[in-house]
């Protein structure tokens, strides 16, 4: 499947290489090929390498990257798996659903589905960098899934979206999908406007948290971050030159 191709799998500080290996080993299962490693504790490994079963080349083509920004930079739509709530409310889908989004886009746009720490998940911080939070359901009395099987429920439902067409890859739009680079610049740019007019003065610490929530939700066209850091240009260039702006009147 074509759309596979556009489909990465995340993991970010992964502690044991043996997880690593068995990561590998379900994404070639289902089909899956491009790996990223967030700040792997151990890679490359014998241990992954025994662990990954034959799936030898996604190990040897695997990214490492320190930041995770720099993993998904190129990707127009962000998962992240989380098996805890939050304080701020995210967008959240079961699988199921997650994963019937993933194949409307995959085919032409790069997706990423984000896998956390064995003992803690992903923080707050790099949910951020995701559009919708992700929850398998399982147990209450024993909720944790070990990495490498969160990593095979999410891609058998992915693979199972394609199949059945419930995950058909809709038309490309003209208008492209902003990467994820796109949106930490946007976001960057933006809280550094709200700091040179002090609207973020005394406000809650979580403010710019819901402000990236609220765009990630919206999902913008690159078109039209582009507007919104032009019209944040022309705040910083009134806020520099105030006299010109005078003088325009």
């Amino acid at each position: 499947m074509k759309a596979l191709n556009y489909i990465r799998v995340v993991l970010v500080e992964p502690t044991h290489p043996g997880n690593i290996g068995a990561t590998a080993r379900a994404m070639a299962n289902m089909g899956v090929k491009q790996l990223a490693l967030v700040n792997p504790g151990e890679f490359p490994s014998p241990v992954a390498t025994r662990r990954a079963a034959g799936a030898d080349s996604i190990l040897e083509n695997a990214g490492v990257f320190r930041r995770l920004e720099d993993a998904i930079a190129d990707c127009a739509l962000v998962f992240g798996t989380t098996s805890r709530s939050r304080s701020i409310e995210w967008p959240s889908l079961v699988p199921w659903e997650a994963m019937s989004r993933a194949g409307e886009h995959a085919g032409h746009s790069r997706v990423a589905i984000l896998f956390g720490r064995e003992s803690s998940g992903l923080t707050n911080e790099e949910l951020d960098c995701c559009h919708c939070m992700v929850h398998i359901p399982a147990s209450p009395e024993f909720g944790s899934l070990n990495l490498a099987s969160a990593v095979m429920v999410m891609l058998y439902e992915l693979r199972k979206a394609l199949e059945t067409g419930a995950g058909k890859m809709t038309r490309v739009n003209p208008e492209s999908r902003a990467t994820a680079r796109d949106l930490q610049h946007l976001y960057r740019h933006l809280n550094q406007v709200l700091n040179k007019i002090e609207f973020t003065s005394g406000r809650s610490t979580t403010l710019m948290r819901k402000i990236v929530r609220m765009f990630n939700r919206i999902h913008p066209y690159e078109q039209e971050v582009n507007i919104l850091r032009g019209i944040l240009s022309s705040i910083e260039s009134s806020l520099e030159n105030p006299l010109k702006k005078e003088e325009k009147r």
